[in-house]
């Protein structure tokens, strides 16, 4: 019976599925249709629902090519490319952004420092912890810590309060006072005498250390003023302060019937611990009001708070005196003392002593530090500095250098070392782009300034210049100085162009320039310091290993942030691609300023100058390692030296044969213009009244801006000849040296010329408020540089070593001859030089980089 049942059962399953069949073959169509799509769903049943398996899945139908179209294997390729291409600049882009947003500008370097915290006391560093280090004033003085005790001197004679209300009172050097000042003896160390010369009266200042006790020793400073005016009696009125930053007045002992010529103050602080501050009468005279005066002040804004405490004292005499004002030991900050002369008589001396006394020195102290005692010590240090001189530059050999010129010379010298100043705060930086910057951290900074007047801060390849002849004075000077700026670089391996640190020196700033940006560069002028260094032997001591990888870490900031386009190609950050108001876009970061660059500033720039500074640094850092012994790392840098000395290689960037010099490479036209465009639209309302307008810069033959070789002869064309990378067998310093004596070129007879008379922007000003700068004016460090290498190839055996020797004495003569004249003159040594005139122009007294002519006359170069 179960059989029957089962065949039953299989008939009708084969019926079944005979039917189905039938019904495919020969039924309707939206049967058919939905069958499909079932098939179609049932396909896909099992897709993947992860991520990665979902992928993995549409990759393998995509190899397989399984779409209801067909595609072709190599547009697959191509959308795959470009997903990929896609995919990876997406990530790109997050990582940059990321270390962008965690790169930070005010982390230190992780290295040792140099300068450590207790390196600068009067234990460790006694003959410098005292210092006239407040250059920024005509006369100031503070001691080499975080936070010091600070001296300054002020006057005002009463002539110049009736001229003007607001600009009477001298303190803070100022060109507009249209003074003559500025050290005739200075060394660093020990001693100064500043000579000021204002229209009526001469301060002779002069300042003498002692070395002895636990806290630096005593000092003295004498103040003589000598009456000028020839037509009457002017009275005068002298200032000297001390300010601390916290209160450190213990007791005040007025003048009196038993000592009617002296004041004394007895102070403490955490860095000085005890001392005595003594001021001396050398004068006996009945013509003197004296006042003092105590007070809560901020020594950045001392002379504005002066000025709220003076009164006048109509009822006896019409004297403009400190007012009378209880002393608070606990809270006052500030110690004034004015001193009036009523009938100054002329060409009378009135003199007075400001004595400071450690009480470390107490045991150590003979006498007091004034008098004939101070006279004798005065006396000695000036034959002492004197034999010196002549021992170190031998100006007395020289032809033609008299009496006038010697003593000329160790002026500049004295002012270079007088203005060396020491700096505490924080500087502010960011990064490109950055809107709040940040904050350095604290730290110090012990620099020469190119200018007390203009420039009273640190600027980072001045001081490069600054030390090639500090280095010659004192060489422990400029290790330490050195050795405080590279204790500035940050993580990076960077260093501000410009160091200011402080609300003083903050406050002799403009706004735009405070903020040091850390992708901007500067020239690495230490490379010529060091260079100098290595020349002696005995010099090698001064390198360690912490400063040479410093100094590597420096280098390689330079290496990774400046290179350019092309292999052994270098280009200076910082242009303005997107400027409209200026001519030729400013090049800030190479030192040079509106000297002419491409026109259009592009990634594609090339530029000659700092590839030549590469040069050198690329040696002097391979040549460091030597003295550690470090063969792998002095053959990597002189190898890559080589490259970069390679004069071929430097021929196929840099030199045009179209114009017969070495120049910057880029986007570039001499077609271009400044032209008077109005601002805005008329107003209908005022059509009488005239529309304000600017000056904006226009391209003016649109088919000249391509790439190409910049046609402006000038300094940047002459790096080649100044790192000596110059073969002196190579026509090509043929061809320079003989530019060099063109006078429709660079040659004057007052020197060197910044760009060439045939230049399109020779003389022109950038933009509509900046009158040329680096566009012919004479510069005395880049005449120094050309000199120094003149001398080595007149030196250098070779077809032109006696046209380099010819161009290299005329050349000294011009540059000597000149600025002694306008020294004569003027009494200061310039900025820069008029190359029509010879005049001295720009800041002043420029006691930077000018005073390398003392080396120029001593004919010391870096040989």
């Amino acid at each position: 019976m179960s059989a029957k049942i089962t065949q039953r059962r299989r008939q009708l399953d084969n019926k079944r599925s005979s039917s189905i069949n039938n019904e495919n073959t020969n039924g309707n169509l939206n049967v058919v249709a939905a069958a499909a799509a079932a098939r179609r769903r049932n396909q896909h049943r099992h897709f993947p629902l992860t991520n990665r398996s979902r992928f993995e899945y549409l990759f393998k139908n995509i190899m397989k090519k399984k779409f209801p179209i067909t595609i072709p294997s190599y547009l697959i390729t191509i959308i795959i490319g470009i997903l990929i291409i896609f995919f990876s600049y997406r990530i790109i882009i997050t990582i940059i952004h990321y270390r962008n947003q965690y790169e930070y500008t005010n982390i230190p370097v992780k290295l040792p420092k140099l300068i450590n915290i207790n390196d600068t006391t009067p234990k460790l560093s006694p003959q410098r912890f005292w210092g006239t280090y407040r250059s920024n004033l005509y006369f100031g003085i503070k001691h080499r810590s975080a936070r010091s005790l600070s001296g300054g001197l002020m006057w005002f004679d009463y002539n110049k309060l009736q001229q003007s209300n607001d600009r009477f009172l001298r303190h803070w050097c100022d060109q507009n006072d249209h003074l003559k000042y500025g050290w005739t003896y200075h060394d660093g160390e020990t001693f100064g005498i500043e000579q000021i010369y204002d229209d009526n009266l001469h301060l002779n200042v002069q300042w003498l250390k002692q070395i002895n006790g636990e806290h630096g020793g005593d000092w003295t400073t004498r103040i003589n003023v000598t009456p000028q005016s020839q037509n009457r009696t002017i009275p005068i009125s002298l200032f000297f302060y001390f300010h601390h930053d916290l209160p450190w007045i213990d007791e005040i002992s007025s003048i009196s019937d038993e000592s009617p010529d002296l004041i004394t103050i007895r102070g403490q602080t955490n860095e000085l611990d005890g001392f005595t501050i003594k001021i001396k009468l050398n004068t006996q005279t009945n013509q003197i009001i004296t006042r003092t005066l105590t007070d809560i002040f901020q020594l950045d804004k001392i002379h504005e708070n002066l000025l709220t405490k003076l009164t006048t004292n109509s009822y006896e005499q019409p004297y403009i005196l400190l007012i009378d004002q209880s002393f608070k030991d606990f809270e006052h900050n500030t110690f004034f003392i004015q001193l009036t002369l009523k009938q100054p008589l002329v060409n009378e001396i009135f003199s007075f002593d400001i004595i400071y006394q450690s009480d470390s020195s107490n045991n150590e102290r003979q006498q007091d530090l004034t008098g004939y005692y101070f006279n004798e010590e005065i006396n000695r240090l000036q034959k002492q500095f004197d034999e010196r001189f002549e021992n170190i530059f031998q100006l007395k050999t020289k032809q033609n250098m008299d009496i006038k010129k010697i003593h000329f010379a160790k002026s500049i010298l004295s002012n270079l070392i007088g203005g060396i100043s020491y700096f505490t705060g924080k500087s502010l930086v960011a990064k490109q782009n950055q809107k709040i910057p940040d904050e350095y951290w604290t730290t110090s900074l012990y620099t020469a300034v190119p200018s007390r007047s203009f420039f009273p801060r640190g600027f980072l390849w001045d001081e490069g210049f600054h030390n090639l002849l500090i280095a010659r004075w004192n060489k422990n000077i400029t290790m330490e100085i050195l050795s405080h700026w590279f204790d500035m670089l940050n993580d990076n391996g960077w260093i501000p162009r410009e160091v200011i640190l402080g609300d003083e020196a903050r406050a002799r700033v403009p706004n735009e320039f405070i903020v040091q940006y850390t992708n901007n560069a500067n020239p690495p002028t230490f490379f010529l310091t060091i260079e100098y260094l290595l020349k002696t032997n005995s010099n090698n001591h001064l390198f360690n290993l912490s400063f040479i990888q410093r100094l590597e870490k420096w280098y390689q900031w330079y290496n990774h942030t400046q290179y350019g386009s092309q292999p052994l190609t270098y280009r200076w950050r910082g242009r303005n691609s997107s400027s409209i108001y200026e001519l030729n876009p400013k090049t800030l970061t190479s030192g040079l300023d509106d000297y002419p660059r491409a026109s259009h500033p592009t990634d594609l720039e090339r530029h000659l100058d700092l590839r030549c500074w590469m040069t050198l640094a690329s040696t002097i850092i391979g040549k460091l390692y030597t003295i550690i012994n470090n063969n792998e790392q002095t053959n990597k840098y002189l190898n890559y030296a080589q490259l970069l000395l390679n004069n071929e290689q430097l021929d196929q960037l840099h030199w045009s044969e179209q114009y017969g010099m070495y120049a910057d490479y880029g986007l570039h036209t001499d077609y271009v213009q400044l032209q008077r465009v109005p601002i805005g639209k008329p107003n209908p309302q005022q059509p009488q009244q005239p529309q304000p307008t600017h000056l904006i810069r226009q391209v003016i033959r649109q088919s000249d801006l391509n790439l190409k070789y910049v046609k402006h002869f000038g300094y940047v064309s002459l790096f080649p000849l100044m790192i000596r990378i110059l073969n002196p067998q190579s026509s090509k310093l043929e061809k320079i040296l003989d530019d060099l004596q063109n006078p429709n070129l660079l040659w004057t007879q007052y020197g060197l010329r910044s760009l060439a008379q045939t230049s399109s922007l020779y003389g022109i000003r950038n933009t509509e408020h900046d009158p040329p700068y680096w566009r012919g004016a004479i510069w005395i460090n880049m005449n120094y540089m050309i000199l120094s290498a003149l001398q080595h190839y007149a030196k250098t055996p070779g077809p032109y070593s006696d046209k380099a020797r010819q161009i290299y004495g005329q050349l000294r003569t011009n540059l000597i001859t000149n600025m002694f004249r306008v020294y004569e003159k003027t009494g200061h040594i310039w900025e820069q030089y008029d190359d029509k005139t010879g005049h001295g122009q720009g800041s002043h007294p420029f006691t930077g980089w000018s005073s390398l002519i003392v080396l120029i006359m001593s004919e010391l170069y870096d040989e």
